[in-house]
């Protein structure tokens, strides 16, 4: 079973080498591929020095954000299974090797790593947390981290689906996608640990993806 990394980057030159280093020393099959969202530092340059071979990288040539970086890297992926890692190093990439127990084991195509919101600034955690639960509310699911970078799929699941959102909205519309196509969600914890410098602003991007889930579930 091969894994495909999608890695959106945009102005991570601090951290892009050490997690793509993380992600390349994760023991399963994989692809790592960078989308290079038009960053205006050193990225470019940090990604070309990491030392870590086969790394796929596609750069537009306009920042158009994290949800039309997500797209672009599903268009290159080869892999029978498909996660998200952000370019930061909030996440640990160890975590996928469970993540990927439930795939392997046919229990569920999808698999969700859940996160304990503690080490968040307090408005982000308000946000986050009313977020997912109102995605439980509007789409009568059980989700305990709706916004997680970590969603873990078949490839297979999105085959013929068309994807759209550009911005962060991305995690709205792939986890309505999941529950529309009735795909079973098995939820694990990971390791966290959330960065000071965030470029998801909750007072610009909260309200963008509650009218994307208002959206996605009534169809306006």
């Amino acid at each position: 079973m091969k894994l495909s990394v999608i890695v959106p980057a945009f102005n991570e030159a601090p951290t892009i080498a050490a997690v793509l280093r993380r992600v390349a020393a994760v023991d399963v099959a994989k692809e790592i591929i960078v989308v290079d969202d038009s960053s205006t530092d050193a990225t470019a340059t940090e990604i070309a020095g990491a030392g870590v071979p086969d790394v796929k990288v596609i750069r537009h040539r306009v920042n158009r954000g994290k949800g039309a970086a997500v797209r672009t890297g599903l268009a290159h992926v080869t892999g029978d299974v498909v996660v998200i890692q952000d370019g930061d190093l909030e996440y640990d990439p160890q975590d996928f090797v469970r993540l990927l127990g439930p795939i392997a084991s046919g229990e569920a195509r999808v698999v969700y790593g859940y996160r304990d919101l503690a080490s968040q600034v307090f408005f982000n955690r308000l946000g986050n947390r009313f977020l997912t639960l109102l995605t439980n509310l509007l789409f009568g699911v059980a989700l305990r981290d709706m916004e997680t970078c970590y969603k873990m799929w078949r490839r297979e699941v999105l085959e013929g689906v068309t994807l759209r959102a550009s911005a962060f909205d991305i995690e709205v519309e792939l986890t309505a996608t999941f529950i529309r196509l009735r795909e079973r969600i098995v939820q694990l914890p990971i390791t966290y640990q959330a960065r000071e410098a965030k470029k998801l602003q909750p007072w610009r991007d909260g309200p963008q993806a509650l009218v994307k889930l208002l959206r996605y579930r009534f169809g306006f």
